[in-house]
């Protein structure tokens, strides 16, 4: 989602970098928040973006709008622009302690069909054997390595070809995911470690689950675990629905006219149902941004998909957070993902921070995830 013309004035003309909080923050007290394994998110810079990019005929191309981000093994990684036909690929040179050093190889794929593009993911394996398949028996070419992407005009998870950017399957949402308020649908994108499942988000609440975000108070959405199709006889998990709780836009100063936003931007899988789930807030005024990191765990978490209103009414119902990070310096940060393994151990995690036609620079938001110790062995 493109942030709001004011917005977009007021970034203008505060001037506000992007800055790093380098300490992890707690959250508030809860039992079950502190039954969760113990994640740390450790900020390590920013990396800026050229402001155009070459396309295959050699124009320029502005790079701007960027929403999502995907690792693609070793340094290869994959981001989407909104409201676009773009997706850019890139390698990235990482130190040993998460932090980037520089990138090469930035191109991009033309997508055949333009849509308000926001995440990308990469495409189970399962599943483009399933369009392989498909497409071949149709007499159509095998399309190569795919990608998933979600967009919020149709709404849809579309899986595209990363070479020739032919749109070629989409990926069921539940019916709930449908009725969305404008420019606020599906937001977030990730793939379970096991390939099985993506997740996917609305960035504020639908409008039969609650209000939008006002100064005071957050939202709540829906954190879909949707089973990729794979066209078998055997039976099938359904999709699950779990009530995340958004935070209030953060505190600001009101310069301008004009609402504040606060909504869910990505999701990142650990597996075991567990997510990092990045937050961004707007507001007008100073500073006009903020992004926060959380960890959830939906294991043991109340499936709500028969509930089909008044989501925000059943606190009962509510998912847990622990806040691992925050920064209210200004920066956009909208896409997220992991890396590879660092040489300590830890994970690189990856994050896009767009401009949005803001004047301030795309930049690339580096972390390193530093995971809950192993567990120790058992007395024999």
């Amino acid at each position: 989602m493109r942030p709001s013309h004011t917005l977009t004035s007021l970034a203008v003309t505060s001037l506000v970098c992007c800055g790093l909080l380098a300490s992890p923050f707690a959250s508030r007290p809860a039992a079950v928040a502190d039954k969760m394994p113990q994640y740390r998110v450790h900020a390590r810079g920013t990396f800026t973006l050229p402001e155009t990019v070459a396309d295959a005929d050699g124009n320029g191309v502005r790079l701007t709008g960027v929403s999502g981000v995907t690792w693609l093994g070793d340094d290869r990684y994959a981001a989407i622009l909104d409201n676009s036909h773009w997706l850019a690929r890139f390698r990235l040179t990482l130190a040993a302690d998460g932090a980037v050093r520089g990138i090469e190889d930035l191109r991009l794929v033309r997508l055949k069909e333009p849509h308000d593009y926001e995440d990308v993911a990469p495409c189970p394996d399962s599943l483009s054997r399933r369009i392989v398949a498909h497409r071949l028996r149709r007499g159509a070419a095998d399309p190569g390595p795919c990608l998933l992407v979600c967009e919020e005009d149709t709404p849809a998870v579309r899986a595209v070809a990363l070479e020739s950017g032919d749109l070629v399957g989409v990926v069921p949402i539940p019916e709930s995911l449908r009725s969305r308020r404008p420019n606020r649908g599906l937001e977030a994108l990730t793939v379970d470690s096991d390939g099985g499942h993506v997740w996917t988000a609305n960035e504020e609440a639908l409008p039969a689950d609650g209000p939008p975000p006002t100064e005071a108070a957050g939202t709540v959405v829906r954190l879909a675990r949707i089973p990729i199709p794979t066209g078998d006889s055997e039976a099938k998990s359904e999709t699950r629905e779990f009530a995340y709780p958004i935070d209030p836009p953060h505190p600001f100063v009101r310069v301008l006219k004009g609402e504040p936003l606060s909504g869910v931007a990505a999701l990142v899988s650990l597996g075991d149902d567990r997510l990092l789930v990045l937050e961004r807030s707007g507001g007008p005024g100073l500073p006009p941004f903020e992004n926060r990191i959380h960890l959830v765990d939906c294991s043991q978490a109340t499936d709500v998909s028969g509930v089909d209103r008044d989501l925000a009414g059943r606190a009962a119902d509510l998912l847990t957070k622990r806040l691992l990070w925050k920064d209210s310096l200004g920066c956009n940060v909208e896409g997220l993902c992991l890396g590879p393994t660092l040489a300590n151990g830890r994970r690189a995690l990856i994050a896009i921070a767009d401009n949005g036609g803001l004047g301030a620079p795309t930049e690339i938001v580096a972390f390193a995830l530093e995971g809950p110790p192993p567990a120790r062995p058992t007395s024999p």
